[in-house]
């Protein structure tokens, strides 16, 4: 309320505070007060934004909502932006949380990137795996021996591992090789003498086999008639190895999958006379198969057939 010299007294609008008016009565100028201005405060909604990016890093939830917090906080100071602060806030917790939101999603689609996976395997096969002993494994009794191609392969116990997306795969073997921080396994079965008149045959059996496995129970429902095990094998390459020492071979290369993941298979077959067939297998999913090739291939060159 302003009150002039000649007695008028009228009010002035807040936006003109700290300007002139001119009286409405006299026409005279006179000098609005300048308006008392509070305090500005920082956005409550700017710092929520940034402490959950921190505090929820890496659990998605937390990172988006953060986002969404920090969205809001601008919204909100752009209409109190005379006792609203906090812009820099605000655009900061957005980008903790976007960025914390993208690493999550990397992380959980690609594990390796991080090394989670391989932490979490080794956590769990550790006491399945032992590494000790020398490095070439002898199986007197089944006729035939094979070296470690490092310190880091180990003999599973059982012959048979507890990992669901490839158990189904390992069974009946008499010996099973696994390197659990590359995730490469190594097996060998013996096919008793008379049953499989040569190779070949021997080579369509194991076609055969990879996609007659028996079903994976469904953990989810008491009938699980309509859930089968997802083995797929397709052969990609057969070729006839040099026969030394009386030894025929025959190597095959096998994509299969799994457990809905793809596996790449190295198999070879030995045998002596009309003896035993060796089925030596060497394998890894297949987006680690170059990583691991190299010791894939010394461990299936360094398979040998006892003399009796």
């Amino acid at each position: 309320m302003l009150t002039c010299a000649c007695g008028a007294r009228f009010e002035v609008d807040n936006t003109l505070a700290g300007q002139d008016v001119l009286c409405p009565e006299c026409q005279q100028p006179l000098k609005a007060p300048a308006q008392d201005r509070l305090p500005q405060v920082t956005s409550g909604w700017a710092l929520a934004s940034v402490v959950l990016a921190l505090v929820g890093a890496f659990t998605i939830v937390g990172t988006v909502l953060a986002v969404l917090l920090g969205f809001y906080a601008l919204r909100h100071i752009s209409r109190n932006r005379q006792r609203v602060r906090g812009i820099g806030l605000a655009i900061f917790g957005i980008y903790l949380g976007t960025k914390f939101t993208a690493l999550t999603i990397l992380a959980l689609s690609n594990s390796d990137l991080f090394g989670l996976e391989n932490l979490m395997r080794e956590k769990f096969t550790a006491e399945q795996v032992d590494t000790s002993g020398p490095l070439e494994v002898v199986q007197g009794a089944k006729g035939f021996a094979i070296t470690r191609p490092s310190e880091k392969w180990g003999q599973v116990a059982g012959n048979q591992s507890d990992d669901p997306a490839v158990s189904l795969l390992q069974r009946n073997r008499d010996l099973l090789l696994m390197q659990v921080a590359r995730y490469a396994f190594l097996d060998v079965r013996t096919l008793p003498p008379g049953n499989i008149r040569n190779l070949d045959q021997c080579q369509d059996d194991i076609l055969t086999e990879f996609e007659n496995r028996p079903r994976q129970a469904n953990p989810f429902a008491e009938d699980d008639d309509d859930f089968p095990a997802a083995i797929h094998a397709r052969l990609l390459a057969s070729r006839q190895l040099e026969t030394k020492d009386g030894v025929e071979g025959r190597e095959m290369d096998v994509d299969v999958r799994s457990g809905g993941q793809p596996w790449r298979f190295t198999i070879r077959l030995y045998r002596r006379g009309n003896g035993r067939i060796y089925v030596v297998r060497a394998y890894t999913q297949k987006r680690r198969y170059n990583k691991n090739k190299s010791e894939l291939e010394m461990a299936l060159d360094s398979f040998r057939i006892l003399r009796r």
